[in-house]
């Protein structure tokens, strides 16, 4: 029974170091959206958006101060007309008040839940934003990530000539035991396998460069020996249907946010009504003629309106009117540079397409050539310099036809990421 969760731990183990080796472009993507420093605006984005809700909530709550005031006045209130039975005391010409006003808001004109409409329009605006360059990384993704993907299907087809060269020297060396060949056969074979090591170490480093950048980008440690998984992709679908790029969805809310900003404007025109009170203790108090320090207080309502601004208002909503159209005008440019942008895959798409076809009839005539130059390599009747030329020029055509597949599906990749699709 040990014996046999061994064994489970074991291939569980095996199965996740498989996992490991293996990267695809989605999983570029997701970590790149998951470990970029400006994802984190989301989170501040909200917390701004949150603190200023909290302050315009204030706006319903009572408003209270404390006042305090000490004055000296030139003149104080008098009684001009004499009275024979009465001589009022003269007032102070210093005078005392403390206060505690409390103030509430009734209405407002909808001023208040307007401006909170706005502030959730803005985090709204400012995450698209965050959104419309995070998918910016996809670009740079890809190129990088079809770059390694480049790099390991040249190492993969120099590999194979490896082996190949591997098998021919070692049918070299048996003939010139059996002396049937000479050594310099030999030795010309051993230069082009040394050649062919010293590229695949140049390829290869290139690609732990290429890797080292992809992994700065996505914000992950990838390991030298990962092997990158060719995207798997329908063909195109050539439309119009751009709505998936989060752009639009930008313009959209920038539209909504001007929208908002006029209702807020729309708002200021309306009366405003509250209710107030006041509570005291001073030097007169609200008997003018009393000179003593007494308490008062007195409650009521407020109705303040500014019907007439000069057009203020209207000129601010032409201001957001014009911001408006402003945006239209920017889609319209986006609209065009991104149509400008997918001709240009369509064309990659439909160019490499035709090439490939012709390098593999040029490899199925390239291998004719390697197998009949062999033969005769074999009979004495060419030096193996042809048959080293023949198969360069084999090679060569091969790294060809797999750039030509890449560059395809790049395109196809380049083509659905442009259109927001993939």
């Amino acid at each position: 029974m040990k014996k046999f969760l061994l064994v489970i731990f074991l291939a569980a183990f095996a199965g996740l170091q498989a996992q490991d080796n293996f990267l695809s472009l989605k999983d570029c993507y997701r970590s790149a959206y998951e470990n970029y420093p400006n994802a984190k605006q989301k989170d501040y984005y909200k917390s701004i958006n949150d603190l200023k809700l909290k302050n315009l909530g204030v706006n319903y709550l009572p408003q209270i101060s404390f006042k305090g005031q000490a004055t000296y006045q030139s003149e104080v209130t008098k009684l001009s007309i004499p009275l024979p039975t009465f001589k009022p005391e003269e007032l102070n010409k210093d005078q005392y008040k403390l206060t505690l006003d409390v103030r509430q808001l009734i209405y407002d004109g909808g001023s208040t839940s307007s401006m909170k409409e706005t502030e959730s329009k803005q985090v709204l605006v400012d995450n698209q934003k965050v959104e419309v360059e995070l998918f910016g990384l996809k670009s740079r993704i890809n190129d990088l990530y079809f770059s390694v993907l480049l790099l390991q299907e040249k190492k993969r087809v120099n590999e194979t000539v490896k082996r190949d060269l591997q098998d021919r020297i070692s049918e070299m060396e048996s003939r010139i035991r059996n002396e049937v060949a000479t050594a310099s056969s030999l030795y010309m074979l051993q230069a082009q396998m040394i050649q062919t090591e010293e590229d695949i170490h140049s390829i290869e480093t290139d690609r732990q460069s290429a890797l080292k950048m992809l992994g700065e980008l996505t914000g992950t440690a990838i390991p030298e020996g990962v092997t990158l998984v060719k995207p798997e992709t329908a063909n195109p679908v050539y439309d119009n249907d751009f709505s998936n790029r989060p752009e639009y969805k930008l313009f959209a809310l920038q539209k909504e946010q001007m929208n908002s900003y006029t209702d807020v404007v729309s708002t200021r025109i309306l009366p405003k009504l509250s209710a107030f009170g006041q509570a005291g203790y001073g030097r007169p108090g609200l008997n003018m003629l009393d000179n003593t320090f007494q308490p008062f207080y007195m409650v009521g309502l407020t109705l303040s309106w500014n019907p007439i601004n000069w057009n203020s208002d209207n000129n601010e909503k032409q201001i957001y009117s014009v911001n408006s159209k402003i945006i239209d005008s920017q889609k319209e440019t986006f609209d065009k540079n991104l149509k400008v942008s997918l001709e240009k895959f369509k064309s990659e798409i439909g160019k490499y397409e035709d090439l490939i076809k012709k390098d593999e009839e040029l490899i199925s005539l390239r291998d004719k050539i390697v197998g009949s130059v062999y033969s005769q390599m074999q009979n004495g009747t060419v030096t193996p310099t042809i048959y080293l030329t023949e198969l360069n020029n084999r090679t060569q055509s091969q790294i060809l036809l797999e750039t030509h597949k890449v560059q395809l599906l790049q395109a196809k990749i380049n083509y659905q990421t442009a259109k927001g699709v993939y």
